[in-house]
């Protein structure tokens, strides 16, 4: 007697995820075969096999990435994504910072215009001189003053407003008299007729002596033409016949020493002013040394200094490749202004130490102006030349120092999960999310994340971290530190019911410790990754669950022996659920695959009063499952039923319907099963022929 085949194509269950935790083991693979029936002719019960399989939580978690198996056998959901690297690069920066500063000309040099002499004969001061010109005879005493005697004009300026200085006058006695006391000496404005010092002095000048005489002319306006005048009283020849020589003289000499001005029209030598200035760093940053990856000062001079001038500038906190510090030098025309960048790529810098917020950048400069030669120029003390001063873009390639705070913004790419189907009906009971971070920069940080989950229904959850993580052990030596967010100091469980398949990460790491000195660099980073884990100890609400219809496909052959000997059958089921939980199942067929449970032309089982039913099993005190539940099902088909298996065209599905686990919370391992053998037998009338 051949054997009757019957074939239905396999893949009945879709691989969704409630089913694959529970329901989903039912027959996925439906498969009957008829072969065809021969003689002798008689009734006989024939088995067609529909399914024989054994389903474990192993087989799943092999399908399902997101699914794994514990070191204890214990299923559970993990999802583990890398985040993005994060490199200290361009983070590493400094505020711009900028002040303004002013160099005065202040008093100024001036050449001292020498000695101009001029002298007073006899005849000038005593009336009689004439008349006893060439005779011996005794001079009596007198007073005299003499006229305004004009030195010869400086020429190395048209007039100086002393700011320091003196003039002093030697008076050098050639008559055969005494000159004194007193002596009035009066240095007076030629042209302008105005006297401008005056000297007293009660000293005696007997013939053929010198006396001088000095005052100061602090801020004395002084013109280059001068006249002197003296005045005061003389013992004559005290009583002695003396040869009266009327053209005899006593000379006058005055001279100009030590001259600073104020102000003057005149000829100018070189001059040079010095300034030393500086720049707070402002940045919650302290530097022992950085090195320049990019950065400028860029330096805007001008001012109202009316003379050619040479600008010598330092950078005493700057350091080229061979230890040099920076300095420089720029010509500036009078009265003109000049701007000027200087790249301080590559070099180093550093500054002098000194609390957060309070080092400085030093900026020493030189003015040397150039001389006028023979011409003149107004020059005045109050004349400046400015310096705008700013510093920007300082990028640091590496930094040793303190960091009193600085951030670097964190905005992760979205991170997705694989979540597998239909797992948006499962309540984890624990679950647990490792931040796990690689810190490659030397200095201790602190992590504040906000992490945002979204599911493809739009529900959305959130976390925060906000924790501090360890520094390099030096530079490039990432230490690792694990963050990890349970139900005990987080929000976890409600961050995982919604199963995230989409992570956002944003915010930031705060580097720094005022008392660590430490050093990074631009390669230096932060990395890591987040791992979401959630053992299989859930609950699950009740449900239906239906699978992805299949085409049926029956040899033609085989259809033809049946209509011929078919009569009526019967279904037989046995499962055994080593699950713990339950469920009823019901095969479809339908003649399309949209009409599978709409339409279904046959149901088994058909009637409402029958039950394919998948009895959970028990569970122990920790939530496992010890032992199978075992079922046996069996109810009958009519000739019809059997009937519906010839259609040209037939698709078959399979609902599930679970029970739940009644908010109770239950433990899945992988070696828990879902067995189903499910048969159908059918009564073969065989002719004799």
């Amino acid at each position: 007697m051949e054997k009757i085949a019957f074939r239905i194509r396999k893949d009945a269950l879709a691989s969704t995820w409630a089913l694959l935790c529970f329901a989903l083991l039912l027959p996925a693979i439906f498969g009957c075969s008829f072969e065809k029936p021969s003689s002798p002719s008689w009734d006989v019960d024939v088995s067609i096999p529909l399914v024989s399989k054994v389903y474990t939580m192993s087989e799943i978690a092999d399908d399902e990435d997101a699914i794994s198996e514990d070191s204890t056998g214990l299923l559970r959901f993990a999802q583990t994504s890398e985040l993005d690297e994060y490199l200290v690069g361009d983070q590493l920066d400094m505020e711009d910072q900028s002040d303004d500063f002013s160099l005065t000309l202040g008093s100024f040099t001036v050449e001292s215009p020498g000695s101009e002499a001029t002298s007073v004969e006899l005849r000038e001061i005593y009336s009689e001189a004439d008349l006893l010109d060439g005779q011996t005879a005794t001079i009596p005493s007198f007073s005299f003053e003499t006229e305004k005697k004009p030195l010869n004009s400086y020429d190395d300026f048209s007039y100086v407003l002393i700011d320091s200085g003196s003039i002093s006058i030697v008076v050098i006695n050639q008559l055969a008299i005494t000159l004194g006391s007193p002596i009035i000496l009066e240095v007076w404005d030629t042209n302008a007729d105005t006297m401008i010092v005056t000297m007293t002095n009660n000293a005696l000048i007997p013939p053929g002596t010198t006396q001088s005489f000095a005052t100061d002319l602090a801020e004395i306006r002084l013109p280059n033409q001068l006249s002197m005048l003296m005045r005061g009283n003389s013992a004559g020849s005290s009583g002695n016949a003396v040869l009266i020589d009327a053209a005899s003289r006593y000379d006058m000499a005055g001279e100009i020493s030590e001259l600073k001005a104020s102000e003057a029209l005149a000829k100018i030598p070189e001059q040079i002013v010095s300034s030393a200035d500086d720049v707070t760093i402002t940045d919650s940053l302290i530097v022992t040394e950085a090195t320049l990856d990019s950065g400028a000062i860029q330096l805007n001079i001008g001012g109202d200094i009316p003379l050619d001038a040479w600008l010598v500038y330092r950078l005493p906190d700057f350091f080229d490749a061979i230890g040099n510090s920076f300095v420089d030098s720029l010509f500036i025309t009078r009265n003109n202004a000049i701007n000027n960048t200087i790249n301080l790529r590559g070099f180093a810098l550093r500054p002098q130490p000194a609390d957060f917020a309070q080092q400085k950048v030093a900026f020493n400069w030189t003015i040397k102006t150039v001389s006028t030669g023979d011409d003149f120029a107004l020059v005045r003390s109050s004349d400046l030349m400015s310096a705008g001063f700013n510093l920007s873009g300082l990028r640091f390639s590496s930094v040793t120092g303190k960091i009193g705070r600085q951030e670097i913004d964190v905005s992760q790419e979205d991170i997705e999960f694989d979540i597998p189907a239909d797992m948006d009906s499962i309540f984890f009971e624990t679950a647990q999310l490792e931040l796990t971070i690689d810190n490659g920069i030397n200095f201790p940080a602190r992590l504040r994340f906000n992490i945002e989950g979204q599911n493809e229904n739009g529900s959305v959850s959130y976390l925060q971290v906000d924790e501090v993580i360890q520094p390099a052990s030096a530079p490039g030596e990432p230490v690792k530190t694990t963050i990890v967010l349970n139900n005990q100091n987080s929000t976890i469980n409600d961050f995982i019911s919604i199963l995230p398949n989409l992570i956002k990460i944003d915010g930031s790491v705060e580097l720094g410790d005022p008392n660590w000195l430490g050093t990074v660099s631009t390669e230096d980073f932060v990395d890591g990754e987040v791992r979401i884990t959630a053992p299989f100890s859930l609950r699950l609400p009740s449900q239906k669950i239906d699978s992805d219809p299949q085409d049926m496909d029956i040899d033609d052959g085989v259809k033809d022996d049946i209509i011929d000997n078919l009569a009526n059958g019967s279904f037989v089921a046995q499962i055994a659920n080593h699950l713990p939980i339950g469920a009823d199942v019901r095969i479809f067929f339908g003649e399309s695959d949209s009409t599978v449970f709409s339409e279904p032309v046959l149901t088994i089982p058909h009637l409402d009063s029958l039950s394919l039913r998948a009895a959970g099993a028990e569970t122990d005190n920790e939530g496992y499952v010890p032992a199978s539940q075992r079922s046996d099902v069996s109810f009958s088909l009519s000739e019809q039923d059997m009937q519906t298996f010839l259609r040209d065209r037939l698709y078959s599905g399979v609902r599930v319907v679970i029970d739940g686990t009644n908010g109770k919370f239950v433990k899945v391992r992988a070696s828990d099963f879902l067995e189903i053998k499910a048969y159908s037998t059918i009564r073969v009338k065989v002719n004799q022929d």
